[in-house]
């Protein structure tokens, strides 16, 4: 079974929203055999929805469709799939009680208009929304299948897991095995170079290799069928132990949430002392729940006033070389050691840009220090000239050589 995926929206069109619908929705219907064929954003305008939904419907069996269910009337998707399907709309009791329902709970005035929302089309399959108003629609005409979910992103997370159940238990739809693993550190052409060999002998057996980069990582994965599932972990245990320094986790495991399994394991404490980062280090690792149980604090030194008077910085140093320099990085994490009273302490000094560049130290020009009370590591970096990606970037690395020294990793 193929799928077309459509989000409709003006807000996603004018970049004001960012789609993560689509991801979501592939992502679960990969993981039960359905291969996505295309994804496609569209205005909320009645001639978009039929037309792409004509065309979507040519190539695959199943169109899946997020968005433009509200009561108001600039949403109209519900109305236009009962007029494409030659349907009426009635009012589903069960439905208007639980929309009712919903504004008593929260305390909220139920207007004439949230009626609408129980008024659905009298031929379709009505997925209830538990999280929202907005109930799903599943049509099928043709041995097509049309599914149309809310574009608020938790409840349509709510109703694709009702989907999925349904989709497992109306059809067989075989098995499809894929696994992905997580590298820091190293560049995907070097990686494609380095795997040539290894990825023709991975082909061969008929497994599909793919190389999904973003900011200082790439992901490597294997998909196959169930029955490929051991060889496929094996392919990818050997390119753990190919890569030591370099893998980090599997499938959606995050560098955060790596480092402070390992800070529990080991009942140890981190802190940070950022200038570039300007805080962006800690936020990630505090973004992992239960951090506080090895995240003391942070300080954000960002001007050398900070460095010198709270981080005791020398100021000879930063005269000397720069705030952007070695010297100065592994003084603020050793520094940041006692301050925070830590185990481990990563400082972050750098060029983030666009600004402030010079030919000895352009943008990007970055330093990165993880420091405990026996070793001491810095190492210097140039990311380019995005400020965003510099930051990302930065923030990324220093978790991945923090995780490097808890490992006894680094050169």
């Amino acid at each position: 079974m193929n799928a077309h995926i459509i989000t409709i929206g003006d807000e996603i069109l004018v970049g004001q929203t960012v789609d993560t619908n689509s991801t979501h929705i592939a992502k679960q219907l990969n993981s039960i055999g359905i291969a996505v064929s295309e994804m496609q954003s569209i205005k909320d305008e009645a001639l978009h929805i039929i037309n792409s939904l004509k065309s979507a419907l040519l190539t695959n069996e199943l169109v899946i469709i997020t968005g433009g269910l509200g009561p108001t009337n600039d949403d109209i998707t519900k109305n236009v799939l009962t007029n494409f399907f030659n349907d009426e709309l009635i009012i589903y009791p069960e439905v208007l009680a639980k929309v009712q329902d919903f504004f008593i709970r929260f305390n909220k005035p139920f207007l004439e208009v949230n009626k609408l929302q129980a008024m659905l089309p009298k031929n379709a399959d009505i997925i209830i929304n538990d999280l929202g108003t907005a109930s799903g629609m599943w049509f099928t005409q043709g041995g097509k299948i049309v599914i149309s979910l809310p574009g608020v992103p938790y409840e349509m997370k709510g109703l694709m897991k009702k989907v999925i159940s349904k989709l497992r238990s109306d059809f067989n739809l075989g098995s499809l095995f894929h696994k992905t693993i997580l590298l820091q550190g190293i560049g995907e052409s070097y990686l494609a170079n380095d795997l040539e060999e290894w990825e023709c002998e991975i082909r061969a057996k008929g497994i599909t290799v793919s190389y999904l980069p973003s900011i200082g990582t790439v992901k490597i994965r294997l998909t196959g069928n169930v029955d490929d599932k051991t060889y496929i972990l094996d392919q990818l245990n050997r390119i753990e132990k190919q890569y030591p320094k370099e893998f980090f986790g599997y499938n959606d495991d995050r560098l955060e949430c790596v480092i402070g399994e390992l800070l529990k394991a080991k009942q140890k404490t981190l802190g940070t002392v950022e200038s570039c980062t300007a805080g962006a280090l800690s936020s990630r690792i505090t973004s992992v729940p239960g951090s506080s149980a090895y995240f003391k604090g942070a300080i954000v030194s960002y001007a050398n006033e900070i460095k010198t008077n709270l981080v005791e910085v020398d100021s000879q140093n930063i005269e000397q070389f720069g705030a952007v320099s070695k010297a100065v990085v592994e003084q603020m994490a050793m520094n940041g050691l006692k301050k925070l009273n830590v185990d481990y302490c990563v400082a972050t000094s750098g060029i983030a840009g666009p600004d402030g560049g010079t030919k000895e130290k352009p943008v990007g020009t970055i330093w990165i220090c993880v420091a405990t009370n026996d070793a001491v590591y810095s190492k210097m970096f140039n990311f380019g000239h995005s400020r965003v990606n510099n930051i990302e970037s930065t923030v990324v690395y220093a978790m991945n050589y923090l995780r490097r020294m808890m490992l006894n990793l680094l050169e």
